[in-house]
C-alpha cells in the first residue's frame, strides 16, 4: 500500500523538472543571466567537455515550490544525465532565486577533486557576495570558471577559456568611410564623362564585372565583422548529457549518477 501511494508522488516530482535548454551549460528559466555571461560559460563548458568528457552545467529556477534544495538538485542531476556513463563527471550548480539557495551536486567520479568543504569555500568566497547584490550571471561565471579549472585539473589538461566573449553585434562603422569615397571616385568614372566630346560612353559587360567584384569585397568583409563565435547571431545548439551509470535518463538522456556529493547554501 506504501508502495502505491508513493509512486504518484514520485511521477509528479518529476514533471516538475524542466528540460535543459539547447545551450546544455547554461539552464536559465527565470532570465536573470546576461547574454555575455551565458556565450563565455557555453565556451568554457564546451571545451572543458571536449577536452576531458566531464559535464558541468549551470541551473537557475524561480523556486524550489517547498521542495529541499538537496532533493531537488539530486533528482535533476540523475534526470538529466550529467557525466559520462560508468564516469559519472558531471557537476550541477544549482540556484533557486525566490528561496535564495544555493546547490553544487557533483558525481561521483568528481567528488574526491570538488569535495563538500571545497565547493561550499568557493560558493561563499566567490558567488555569494555577487548574489547578495544579485550580480547572478557574474556570480556564476566566476563560481563556474573556478570549478572548470579544478575538473580540468583533474584530467591534466589546461583550458584556454577564451575572454574574448562578445555578444554577436556589427562592426562599429568609420572605418570603411575612405574605401567608401574610393568605391565612389571609381563609379564615377566609369559612369562619368569618360566618352569625351562624343558623350557619356557606353557601360560594358566588363564593367558590370569590375563593379559586382568590388561590391562582392565589401559585403563580405562587412559579413565577417559579426565574429560571432556561436554562429551568426545567437547561440549554437547542443547535444545532449551522456548519462552516468545509473537509472533511465530524462527526455532520452542515459541517466546521471551522484551520490549526493557537494554543497549547499544561501546568501
Amino acid at each position: 500500500m506504501a508502495l502505491i501511494m508513493v509512486c504518484p508522488v514520485l511521477t509528479k516530482a518529476e514533471k516538475n523538472f524542466p528540460k535543459p535548454t539547447s545551450l546544455k551549460y547554461v539552464n536559465d528559466y527565470v532570465g536573470v543571466i546576461d547574454d555575455a555571461t551565458k556565450e563565455y560559460i557555453v565556451s568554457v563548458g564546451n571545451e572543458l567537455e571536449q577536452k576531458t568528457g566531464a559535464q558541468m552545467t549551470v541551473v537557475v529556477i524561480d523556486s524550489l515550490e517547498g521542495s529541499d534544495i538537496e532533493s531537488y538538485a539530486n533528482s535533476l542531476f540523475r534526470q538529466w544525465g550529467l557525466g559520462q556513463k560508468g564516469k559519472d563527471n558531471g557537476v550541477l550548480i544549482l540556484l533557486s532565486i525566490k528561496d535564495k539557495k544555493w546547490r553544487v551536486e557533483v558525481g561521483r567520479g568528481l567528488e574526491g577533486r570538488i569535495t563538500d568543504i571545497y565547493s561550499s569555500r568557493v560558493m561563499d568566497d566567490v558567488a555569494k557576495p555577487l548574489l547578495k547584490e544579485e550580480k547572478y550571471g557574474e556570480a556564476m561565471k566566476k563560481a563556474y570558471s573556478v570549478f572548470a579549472d579544478d575538473v580540468a585539473k583533474e584530467y591534466n589538461v589546461t583550458l584556454e577559456k577564451n575572454e574574448k566573449v562578445k555578444v554577436p553585434q556589427k562592426k562599429k562603422s568609420g572605418g570603411g568611410v575612405i574605401p567608401a569615397i574610393i568605391f565612389i571616385i571609381i563609379l564615377l568614372s566609369i559612369f562619368g564623362g569618360r566618352g569625351g566630346r562624343r558623350g557619356r560612353r557606353r557601360t560594358s559587360i566588363w564593367d558590370l564585372i569590375f563593379l559586382n567584384s568590388l561590391f562582392s569585397n565589401r559585403r563580405n568583409r562587412w559579413d565577417d565583422d559579426d565574429d560571432d563565435p556561436f554562429g551568426g547571431g545567437g547561440f549554437g545548439g547542443f547535444g545532449g548529457f551522456g548519462g552516468g551509470s545509473s537509472g533511465g535518463g530524462f527526455g532520452g538522456f542515459g541517466g546521471g549518477s551522484s551520490g549526493g556529493g557537494g554543497s549547499s547554501g544561501g546568501w
